[in-house]
């Protein structure tokens, strides 16, 4: 089997205020599902989604963490080795926009990440239905 075969496994992990919708994108995402139920997140947890991307088998392991601070602590070891970190803030609650700010430089620290610059983030506003 040549090198080009082989899966690529990217990590991405989803950040941001407590009550944003992080892990109901994560579910919809993965499952096509969508629950109205709000259920906190106790620490970090993981899907994986197997997709083609230019013509490339690769699965993205979607980490969803808890929003709460007093889980900021786990950051290091779930952060480290991420490819990429979705930044997420409900669009009816302008706070949780502005902590985008506080959660991006806290994963650069945690995830000690060498070039920030180029450092690929993506941002979603959600709860654009409220």
């Amino acid at each position: 089997m040549s090198g080009s075969h082989r899966k690529t496994v990217l990590k991405v992990i989803i950040l941001g205020d407590s009550g944003v919708g992080k892990t109901s994108l994560m579910q919809q995402f993965i499952n096509g599902k969508f629950s109205q139920q709000y259920k906190a997140t106790i620490g970090a947890d993981f899907l994986p989604k197997d997709m083609v991307i230019d013509d490339r088998q690769a699965t993205m392991q979607i980490w969803d963490t808890a929003g709460q601070e007093r889980f900021q602590s786990l950051g290091v070891a779930f952060y480290r080795g991420s490819d990429c970190c979705v930044l997420v803030y409900d669009v009816t609650n302008t706070k949780s926009f502005e902590n985008l700010q506080s959660w991006r430089d806290e994963f650069l620290i945690q995830a000690n990440i060498k070039d920030p610059d180029n450092f690929p983030f993506v941002v979603i506003g959600n709860k654009i239905d409220c």
